[in-house]
């Protein structure tokens, strides 16, 4: 197989202030190239096996899920990561349909990036600055809770098993970690999954549970580095709208011979040229939007199809089981699927925030001092700005609104499975 020239991004990119945290991980996972890499099909071909991998277990978890048919409590311990799984399995898939999509929208955030830092202008550079220190904070944020949680589940798995194995007995012969029933707890794998095996998977433990903690690895590069690397784009259009809004609100600053003197005739030309260009800044990020929209709506409408169930799952789960550890890493893991789904709703909606003010930093500036032709053009740029930059997945607008539709529906799923199975 030949790798297309626009499959590779550029050195420059990964050492990129706001971009190159969150690239790290998707090129180890070997979905992102570097110029300067080598071996760059041996990267390629690890991708392709981590997302064959993902798949094969993937499958596994639906054969599962299918023998466990009609038993509530079975079918909703295997949902949550089956679902996770598979969500996250369709975005790596797109990725490889859409690579060179995918290349261009980071190489246009860091091009705008580099154009923010090469001007000079130190306000907008500490917009930068305050965005990128945002992130670190959001990642260290998310990516602890994705880790704790990841790790909490596999290490529990083996301390139940150990425990089975050598805990103190009751005096009958069974092992002292016992449930509500008065039964002996089997030794359970991480996740819910089928194995090929005539006597049991109980006989294949430790086999069960090297392939599951390969693919909980696996699933914990992949998860965080997809989330906030689309994540981070959409902080990239938020950052590009905050520094429009600055240069609009202040146009005065950024004239060629210093600071405008308040007493002195405006110099219109230079004044129109300045518009021009915010005008053109903003068409880049209407642009830069559109295309970041078509790349997520259909990852996103799934997650708003498929999270309503993830959460009703792991609620119940969290109200069924007799575990304080158990409770606890389901608490972690229905935070950080709800932060997930947070992340997308919350930064879509800072974009429409941010694009909404365009307008009425225009008209902050100081307009009375232009010429007709001048504020002609301003009334033209304040009237397009008037149009909402809203992202939508299909029919779904991407909103705090629809966040909260989500949670509530997924609080009334649960509701109606615990009034069933009571």
């Amino acid at each position: 197989m030949e790798l297309k020239e626009e499959w590779i991004l550029p050195d420059v990119v990964y050492e990129n202030p706001l971009l190159k945290r969150t690239l790290l991980g998707l090129k180890y996972y070997g979905i992102l190239l570097g110029q300067s890499q080598s071996y760059k099909k041996v990267h390629c071909f690890r991708g392709m096996v981590f997302t064959v991998s993902m798949v094969l277990f993937n499958c596994t978890q639906y054969i599962d899920l299918w023998q466990v048919w009609g038993s509530v409590s079975d079918m909703t311990a295997n949902a949550a990561t089956t679902l996770l799984f598979s969500t996250t399995i369709f975005r790596i898939i797109f990725f490889y349909f859409h690579r060179a999509r995918f290349n261009s929208i980071i190489k246009a955030a860091h091009d705008g990036i580099e154009r923010i830092v090469k001007d000079g202008w130190t306000d907008e550079q500490s917009i930068v600055g305050s965005n990128v220190r945002y992130l670190k904070r959001l990642a260290v944020v998310f990516w602890s809770c994705a880790l704790v949680t990841a790790n909490m589940m596999c290490v529990y798995s083996l301390v139940q098993y150990l425990t089975y194995e050598e805990g103190p007995s009751d005096g009958t012969g069974a092992s002292s970690n016992i449930t509500r029933k008065g039964q002996p707890i089997p030794p359970t794998p991480i996740l819910r999954s089928w194995y090929p095996a005539t006597d049991g998977k109980d006989n294949h433990f430790f086999e069960i549970y090297l392939i599951q903690l390969y693919i909980m690895y696996v699933g914990q590069l992949i998860v965080p580095s997809w989330h906030m690397f689309m994540v981070t784009l959409m902080i990239y259009g938020r950052t590009e709208c905050s520094v429009l809004n600055h240069r609009l609100c202040f146009l005065e600053r950024y004239h060629t011979a210093g600071k405008d003197d308040p007493t002195a005739p405006v110099n219109n030309a230079e004044r129109r040229s300045l518009m021009i260009d915010c005008i053109k800044r903003q068409a880049s990020l209407v642009s830069f939007t559109r295309e970041l929209e078509q790349l997520t709506r259909a990852a996103v409408f799934l997650d708003f199809v498929v999270f309503s169930v993830l959460l009703c799952a792991l609620l119940f789960e969290a109200s069924m089981t007799p575990s304080g550890v158990q409770v606890f890493i389901d608490v972690c893991y229905i935070t950080t699927m709800t932060t997930i789904l947070f992340l997308y709703y919350w930064h879509a909606n800072e974009i429409h925030a941010c694009a909404d003010r365009f307008s009425m930093s225009a008209y902050k500036s100081d307009w009375y001092r232009y010429d007709r032709g001048t504020n002609r053009m301003l009334q033209i740029f304040i009237l397009y700005s008037n149009r909402p930059l809203k992202m939508h997945a299909f029919f779904i607008s991407m909103s705090l609104d629809t966040f909260l539709a989500i949670l509530r529906a997924s609080y009334s799923y649960f509701t109606i499975l615990k009034q069933l199975t009571d």
